[in-house]
Order: C-alpha cells, then sequence, then structure tokens
C-alpha cells in the first residue's frame, strides 16, 4: 500500500512539474498590439490594406502574429475616399 501512495504523489508532483514548465514558457512570451491604417476607393480595398499593414508591420519587427488581424473601422476620408484602420496581436520571447 505504501509503494502505491508513494507512486501516486511522485505522478502527481511530475504532472505538476509540466504544468508549471509549460505555464512559464508561456508566460515569458511578450504580446503587444500593432495597428495599420489603409486606404482605398471601397471599404474591401482600404479593409484589405489596413489588415495586411498590421500584419505586416508585427513581422517586420521581429514578432509572431497570433491569429488574423481585426478590422477596428472604416470611414469616408483619405486619399483615395475611404480609410479603414485594422489591428493585429503579436508575440515574442524575450532573448
Amino acid at each position: 500500500m505504501s509503494k502505491l501512495v508513494r507512486s501516486c504523489v511522485l505522478a502527481a508532483a511530475s504532472a505538476g512539474l509540466l504544468v508549471l514548465a509549460s505555464a512559464t514558457s508561456q508566460a515569458a512570451q511578450q504580446c503587444k498590439d500593432f495597428a495599420a491604417v489603409g486606404s482605398g476607393f471601397n471599404e474591401g480595398i482600404a479593409g484589405f490594406m489596413a489588415k495586411q499593414g498590421a500584419v505586416n508591420v508585427a513581422e517586420n519587427r521581429g514578432w509572431t502574429v497570433q491569429g488574423d488581424a481585426k478590422l477596428v473601422g472604416c470611414k469616408a476620408a483619405g486619399t483615395f475616399g475611404t480609410e479603414c484602420t485594422a489591428r493585429t496581436r503579436a508575440c515574442k520571447k524575450p532573448q
């Protein structure tokens, strides 16, 4: 019976260390939002330019984009008639 209790305690401790190790590796990541503005003749083009711009800004600065860029909003303004803003979330591990 004593061996069974010891092996259960050892298994629980090992599982706890695994969970702790994965949580600390995720916590070590730094994440932040990147935004960009895109202009176009219509909302579709302006939205595409804004989303792709947000992704490009993050990737060009060495960050890894998490998911898709989200369109924040569009308005009738700007050089080509419609201007949209988009954001994306990106993370990187500290060196």
